[in-house]
């Protein structure tokens, strides 16, 4: 698990200062079609049950495609996150969220869902989240 977490490290500050995915300067280019990309880094063992939370959050936000891998603008992680880590820290239940600074708003709406919406009701019945 240690491992996980320097490698988590690693992405956090890869990104830290980056604009996220979905976002682009007020004077620059228009957004390509197509979906934007969300990159979210999820702890080994709970990624069997972020899968169906992925497919929710992409049924609920058809224009955001949710990547697992890095480097990550969101760190969900069962355990605290190093201190090296930049960015805002919640916690939803057992879980630890990192928004990653400089990340976008499509980040930002996974941590809604996560905390408040459909993904969370998907790991309370997958036994992630307490009631």
């Amino acid at each position: 698990m240690r491992g996980l977490i320097v490698v988590l490290i690693a992405a956090a500050l890869a990104t830290t200062g980056c604009a996220g995915t979905g976002s682009r300067p007020a004077d620059g280019p228009e957004p390509q079609a197509g979906p934007v990309e969300l990159r979210i880094a999820v702890a080994e063992p709970l990624t069997g049950d972020f899968a169906p939370v992925e497919e929710g959050f992409e049924i609920q936000h058809p224009g955001i495609e949710v990547l697992v891998g890095e480097p990550a603008e969101l760190i969900v992680t069962d355990e605290p996150p190093a201190r090296a880590v930049t960015g805002e820290v919640e916690r939803i239940g057992p879980l630890w969220v990192v928004l990653v600074a400089g990340a976008g708003a499509e980040a930002a709406s996974f941590v809604e869902f996560l905390r408040d919406g459909e993904g969370r009701r998907i790991l309370i019945d997958r036994g992630v989240l307490r009631p």
